[in-house]
């Protein structure tokens, strides 16, 4: 509902009504050299076709979102997390869902993928510069792409100091 709590019935994201919403998870991989996994959708996808993005999808009944990130990794792209390995960096509300991002920072080889086929055609690894520039252009999806910039460019492997008095985000040195 508005209030972000869980109604415990699902319904298609078509059939929703006034204050119905659903819970969306979308997961950023992301490997050693700070790339991130894209897939590209079917050219004949009825929605946003031959396009790139985050594996993305909604929770299921009874799910958390988290449990959701979990399946949809396995499901569109064969990796296997657990829960351990994702890091939770934020939500927004949109129109008819609640999107809930999570993190995992994971070394994929892309041989190893096993591609939905009803979903994936190609899966490859970008610089989130790279992710940027496919979102102007008009090649890349936005998912939660603001929600994840800010977590990425604020505390992606970094930690505070003190300098004059104030916090300073510092990269740790690898």
């Amino acid at each position: 509902n508005n209030k972000h709590e869980k109604l415990n019935y699902e319904k298609d994201r078509k059939e929703l009504g006034s204050g119905e919403y659903r819970l969306s998870c979308f997961i950023w991989v992301i490997n050693d050299n700070e790339e991130i996994l894209l897939q590209q959708r079917l050219a004949n996808a009825k929605k946003m076709p031959n396009m790139w993005g985050t594996t993305a999808g909604g929770a299921r009944l009874g799910e958390t979102s988290l449990d959701g990130a979990i399946r949809e990794l396995s499901e569109e792209l064969g990796i296997n997390v657990t829960k351990e390995e994702l890091e939770f960096i934020g939500s927004n509300k949109r129109i008819n869902d609640y999107v809930e991002v999570w993190l995992c920072k994971k070394n994929v080889d892309l041989k190893e993928l096993k591609l939905e086929p009803t979903e994936v055609q190609n899966a490859k690894w970008f610089s989130v510069k790279e992710f940027e520039e496919m979102l102007n252009n008009g090649t890349g999806i936005n998912s939660g792409f603001e929600i994840f910039k800010m977590y990425y460019e604020n505390f992606y492997n970094r930690h505070y100091e003190i300098i004059d008095g104030k916090p300073i985000a510092v990269k740790n040195e690898k």
